[in-house]
C-alpha cells in the first residue's frame, strides 16, 4: 500500500476522464502532527462537539487508540479502545448514532491488502461532549461486515446523517463498489454489506459526508471529487452522476480527508512522522 510510485499515480489521475474540474486553490498549512506515537495517520474526522477538533488514528499493526487533533495538529488527547484490535484501521468518521442528537465516532478496520478477510469491523462510540483528557480508555459498540461477493480491500468510510446509513467503497479495483449498511445497529451484530454502484476510479483511500449530508467527498491518490446531494436524493444516487474535481496537491502518502463542521473546506492529511495537515478553502 505505501510502496506506490508517483509517476504510476499520475497516470491513473489521466486516465479519469469526463469529470469537471474547477480552478486551483492554495491550501493553507494547519501543522505538523507533534506525537511520534500517530505516524501513520490513515483517516481524519471533523468533530462537532469539539469545535475545531478532529479525530484520527494510526494504521495497520498498531495499538488500538484514537487520536483527537485541534486545529494546529496538536495531539491533546488519545482514547484506547480497550475491545478493540488494529488490524487494518484505514479510515474514521463522526455522525449520528444510536441516541438522538449526540453525536459518535466510527472507526473503520477494513483494510485488506490480500483480500482474504472472512469479515471486517466498524468499532463505535459515543464522542465526548467536551474535551477528554490526555489519555483515556473507551469500550466500542463493534460491528462485523461481510461482502456480499468476496473479500477486498477498501480504506473510506462515509456516515450519512440523512438515511442513517454507513458507506464503504472499495479500494483497489479498476473501478470501485460502492456498500452501505445501517448504522442502527447493536454491538456484536454481524451484516452483510449491500452492494450499490460502480464507481469509475482505483485507489480510492478516503472519503466524507458533510455533517447536513447534502456533500459528499472522495479521495483517490491524486485526486478529490465532489458530488452535491439533492433533495430527497440517497447517496448512490448523487454519486452515479460524474463528479466535480476539487483542488489537491497530492501527499507523499495521503489517505485522509474530512469537510469541516461548517461546509467551509476541507482537511487532509497524511502518514509519515511529523506529518503536515492541511485545510482548503472551499464554499461547498
Amino acid at each position: 500500500m505505501r510502496q506506490i510510485v508517483f509517476a504510476s499515480l499520475l497516470l491513473i489521475a489521466a486516465s479519469l476522464q469526463g469529470f469537471a474540474q474547477t480552478a486551483t486553490v492554495t491550501p493553507r498549512l494547519m501543522g505538523y502532527i507533534n506525537d511520534k506515537k500517530l505516524k501513520e495517520a490513515s483517516g481524519i474526522a471533523s468533530s462537532v462537539p469539539l469545535k475545531n477538533c478532529y479525530w484520527s488514528h494510526n494504521d495497520s499493526g498498531n495499538k488500538p487508540d484514537v487520536f483527537l487533533l485541534n486545529n494546529k495538529a496538536e495531539v491533546i488527547s488519545v482514547l484506547t479502545i480497550e475491545n478493540g484490535t488494529n488490524r487494518d484501521w484505514e479510515d474514521i468518521a463522526e455522525g449520528a448514532g444510536p441516541v438522538k442528537g449526540k453525536y459518535y465516532v466510527y472507526v473503520a478496520d477494513i483494510g485488506d491488502n490480500s483480500g482474504t478477510r472472512d469479515h471486517v469491523r466498524i468499532y463505535r462510540f459515543p464522542e465526548p461532549a467536551s474535551k477528554p483528557q490526555s489519555k483515556g480508555s473507551i469500550s466500542a459498540d463493534v460491528l462485523k461486515l461481510e461482502y456480499p461477493d468476496h473479500p477486498k480491500d477498501a480504506e473510506s468510510l462515509m456516515i450519512d446523517p440523512i438515511s442513517r446509513q454507513i458507506y464503504i467503497i472499495s479500494k483497489r479495483q479498476k473501478a470501485v463498489h460502492l456498500y452501505k449498511t445501517s448504522l442502527d445497529f447493536k454491538d456484536g451484530d454481524k451484516t452483510t454489506l449491500q452492494k450499490l454502484i460502480t464507481l469509475p476510479f482505483t485507489w480510492v483511500v478516503s472519503a466524507d459526508i458533510s455533517k447536513d449530508g447534502h456533500h459528499i467527498i472522495l479521495k483517490t491518490l491524486t485526486t478529490v471529487y465532489y458530488w452535491r446531494r439533492k433533495t430527497g436524493e440517497t447517496v448512490e444516487q448523487a454519486m452515479a452522476r460524474p463528479g466535480k474535481q476539487l483542488p489537491y496537491q497530492p501527499e507523499a502518502q495521503g489517505e485522509a480527508i474530512t469537510i469541516t463542521t461548517d461546509n467551509s473546506g476541507y482537511v487532509t492529511i497524511s502518514e509519515g512522522k511529523a506529518a503536515p495537515m492541511f485545510f482548503y478553502k472551499w464554499k461547498f
